[in-house]
């Protein structure tokens, strides 16, 4: 019986030494309602999710998106006469922890008034003491809005706008295994220790 014990230990311990590496876990925002269209006018979007997952720990965590946008035209104050395309945004946020976790994609400026195609994975970093803490349990709160530059010396007088085809939060860390695969594992180390 001692040997079974220490069999099943080992079984445990290897799984979990076997679960250094990164697990992947995507979430498609556009199945959860997440809008395809930006602008000045658009209230921001926000969701709360569950990934379905534990983790044992958070290394990163992206933005997968892509779509168009078309940039703003802006005047400077002391020159109205003037119009010039300036860059306008999307942003997604996962909240403060306590500082502001985000990611923002910027464009269309270049091509003017032609909109500009994005398709990137973007890393929300942490600032500060920010960590991923309250999201090892796999649930959060996540926002997507649209977002212009502060101008001290100017505004826009035409506001872009951003359509997203893509916009997939995706989640690298290492999953807490379920009870049912320690079991697994368990049984696994047993039917080895039986065929030697």
């Amino acid at each position: 019986m001692r040997k079974i014990i220490l069999t099943i230990l080992v079984a445990v311990v290897l799984g979990f030494g076997g679960m250094a590496d990164a697990d992947i876990v995507e979430l498609n925002l556009l199945d959860l309602g997440c809008p395809t269209e930006f602008n000045w006018d658009s209230p921001y979007w926000t969701t709360n999710f569950d990934l379905g997952v534990t983790f044992f720990e958070i290394s990163h965590v992206y933005m997968d998106w892509s779509g168009e946008i078309t940039a703003g035209l802006a005047i400077l104050y002391d020159n109205p006469d003037e119009p010039f395309p300036l860059d306008v945004g999307v942003y997604t946020s996962l909240g403060f922890n306590p500082y502001l976790r985000r990611a923002t994609i910027w464009g269309g400026e270049t091509t003017y008034p032609e909109t500009q195609v994005f398709d990137c994975l973007s890393e929300i970093g942490l600032t500060g003491t920010s960590t991923w803490s309250d999201l090892l349990d796999g649930q959060g709160t996540i926002t997507i809005g649209y977002t212009e530059f502060i101008m001290l010396f100017g505004r826009y007088v035409e506001h872009g706008f951003v359509n997203l085809t893509k916009a997939t939060l995706v989640v690298d860390g290492v999953i807490v295994p379920e009870p049912a695969t320690f079991l697994l594992m368990g049984l696994g180390g047993l039917l080895l220790r039986k065929k030697e």
